[in-house]
């Protein structure tokens, strides 16, 4: 197995993000919106006093063109809302709208659903090793592309 981990682990992979981004437009869809939306709604349904744009972006290990559209739609649909002190548009905080509510919350369970869908038949126990692992692997790939020297080097 040592000689084919990556590709499978590359195969897994690409198949569990695609199957998520079907997931996520399926659930979406009925609103009018796009995968991309999908954890900006969670994110924004758990902080009542919203997030700034770099919290955004910070949080969902994505860039700040991305953050700044996707905000622009949702702000333009009724979703959500920017609160700003003393007029600071670059400080301000998005809030979900109380539409924007309604739906992140039906998100939430339609996630959830699925969630348990996927995992029903997996012990507890296991879930919780999977997703301690699944977190140092993926912190342990983000730290690799930060010293590429690391492997870049075949001899």
């Amino acid at each position: 197995m040592q000689e084919n981990r990556f590709e499978l682990f590359d195969i897994s992979m690409s198949r569990i993000c695609k199957s998520i981004q079907k997931i996520k437009g399926d659930i979406m869809q009925s609103y009018g919106l796009k995968s991309t939306h999908v954890l900006f709604m969670i994110q924004l349904s758990r902080r009542d006093d919203g997030l700034t744009a770099s919290e955004l972006s910070r949080e969902g290990h994505m860039d700040k063109a991305q953050i700044s559209r996707v905000i622009s739609e949702l702000t333009h649909k009724g979703f959500v809302t920017l609160h700003t002190e003393n007029g600071h548009k670059y400080k301000g905080r998005f809030i979900l709208t109380e539409a924007g509510r309604r739906i992140a919350g039906d998100i939430d369970k339609l996630i959830e659903k699925a969630c348990d869908y996927v995992s029903g038949s997996i012990p507890k126990a296991d879930i919780e090793i999977f997703y301690r692992t699944l977190f140092t692997i993926c912190d342990n790939l983000f730290s690799l592309t930060e010293q590429p020297e690391a492997i870049c080097s075949v001899h």
